[in-house]
């Protein structure tokens, strides 16, 4: 039946030339085990019992990632924090060892995974910050990436188009042969790519940092492909480093007199507004921030698109809009967008910000595919448009976040 699906599929599609597969060398480890985890060989003489992983990571702040370690096994753990309905198991097995008894509806990946395809841009940073540029072998957008290690890669012809944001291409993803495919996890189940991919035998991972509750668990990504790159040393050292940057900067704001209120999002049509929930990540940061975000009382994790008339109740007299449209010159053109982003006062205030510094068009900017790693950055950056005297910037020292002249 697969066979017969994945005709259908590839009949009168564009073939891509994928990259030539190679096996990774073979390593003699012996009884005691590895000094750290093989980032570039498999196993050549397995023994039971011996610690394959001894650099190991945990998942401290994501709300959807949960990791258990066996001596050459790794089970990955993914619960949505949107209500999709599914919990879903993963096992990593160091290349050159026998994989565990297991469920066999449970995908099994041999680690480390040399090809790597992506669904979201949003995990180029951190295959940058961890070493694993190498390993990309397609993404589903190359015109948007930003990431100068990324973009040397695509213009040397080794990272192909998947054609598509969000979802990439079926046919395009099988063609590639990647070891792993990240697939962008929606909170509408029609709209997921894993289970058809799964019929197919492509090894498909949700991708669901966006979903995260906070912005240190939206990093803790990174930990997932440290997983799949057997560099959890790597990953723990830019972690922790990650998080002391981002407590000390929350710190700053923690008790402050008066908290802002902010808005966010943008309009989506004449009457609905699209923004986020208050268990969203997003929201937290404006909360660690020192602000107010609007939509307190909204609590999903995900997008949510919310009537025009409920949030000019909750959000006309904001302090702050701190995150909308991006790719707009000032705030003139973003009205011109839709007449109803100038009914709030940060309009005619001109306290207006995009996280779209850098923007070159088609969604492309740092903050789409860097930030999820740089929520410390984010943070700084936050405060700074909240709390300009508690933490001063000048213009030249943003990342990620731009004021609308």
């Amino acid at each position: 039946m697969a066979g017969a699906l994945l005709a259908t599929l590839l009949a009168g599609c564009m073939q891509v030339s994928a990259p030539p597969v190679q096996a990774l060398p073979r390593q003699t480890v012996g009884a005691v085990g590895p000094a750290h985890n093989l980032q570039a060989a498999c196993v050549d003489d397995y023994q039971p019992g011996v610690d394959y992983f001894p650099d190991k990571v945990a998942f401290r702040h994501s709300s959807q990632l949960q990791v258990e370690y066996g001596p050459n096994f790794k089970r990955v753990r993914f619960t949505p924090s949107v209500a999709t309905g599914e919990v879903l198991d993963f096992l990593f097995v160091q290349c050159g060892t026998p994989a565990p008894p297991h469920d066999p509806h449970v995908p099994v990946i041999q680690v480390p995974i040399q090809r790597l395809v992506t669904g979201n841009s949003a995990i180029l940073g951190a295959l940058d910050e961890l070493g694993m540029v190498d390993v990309l072998v397609g993404s589903e957008n190359v015109r948007s990436a930003t990431v100068p290690a990324i973009r040397e890669r695509i213009q040397a012809g080794l990272v192909h188009d998947m054609w598509g944001y969000g979802h990439a291409s079926i046919e395009q993803v099988m063609a590639v042969k990647p070891d792993v495919y990240l697939s962008f996890y929606s909170a509408y189940p029609a709209a997921n790519m894993h289970p058809r991919l799964w019929e197919l035998g492509v090894r498909a991972l949700p991708q669901a940092d966006h979903h995260e509750t906070h912005p240190l668990g939206r990093a803790e990504w990174l930990k997932l492909l440290a997983l799949l790159g057997n560099r959890e040393a790597r990953a723990n050292d830019r972690f922790d480093r990650i998080e002391a940057e981002y407590r000390r900067l929350a710190a700053l704001v923690q008790d402050v007199p008066a908290r802002p209120a902010v808005m966010s999002g943008f309009a989506a049509g004449r009457a609905t507004f699209e923004t986020f929930g208050a268990a969203n990540q997003r929201a937290q940061l404006i909360r660690d921030a020192g602000g107010d975000y609007v939509l307190g009382d909204a609590s999903p994790s995900s997008l949510v698109y919310v009537p025009f008339e409920s949030i000019y109740a909750d959000g006309a007299t904001a302090d702050v809009w701190l995150g909308t449209l991006g790719g707009q010159p000032d705030i003139d053109a973003w009205t011109r967008t839709n007449p109803l982003h100038g009914w709030f006062r940060p309009a005619a205030t001109g306290q207006v910000y995009a996280w779209d510094r850098g923007y070159t068009g088609a969604w492309a900017s740092p903050y789409q595919d860097q930030s999820m790693t740089k929520p410390h950055v984010q943070l700084a950056e936050a405060i700074s448009a909240l709390h300009p005297a508690v933490l001063p910037m000048a213009d030249g020292q943003y990342e990620f976040l731009r004021r609308l002249p």
